[in-house]
């Protein structure tokens, strides 16, 4: 067990405690965005009027049931706009 193979093992434990901290740190901003600046936005987002040409409820349905199937129930349609 020389002076190399010390170095090696204390740069490993260096390398995986920030790796440790790095992962901490975006996993608490991730649980305040969602916790505390999402439901302003949600709020924001039902307080804005639906546009004059908004789709029917069947294409909406349609949709909606579309998202869930391919998301596993996990999506949601917030806004459908029809593009060109």
């Amino acid at each position: 067990m020389g002076l190399p193979f010390q170095v090696f093992i204390l740069g490993l434990l260096t390398v995986f405690l920030v790796l440790l901290v790095v992962v901490g740190t975006g996993n608490a901003i991730i649980w305040f965005v969602n916790r505390y600046i999402s439901t302003a936005t949600r709020e924001a987002a039902t307080r804005t009027k639906p546009s004059p040409r908004s789709p029917a409820p069947e294409t909406i349905a349609a949709i909606t049931a579309a998202v869930r199937t391919v998301s596993g129930g996990k999506g949601r349609v917030t806004t459908i706009e029809k593009r060109g």
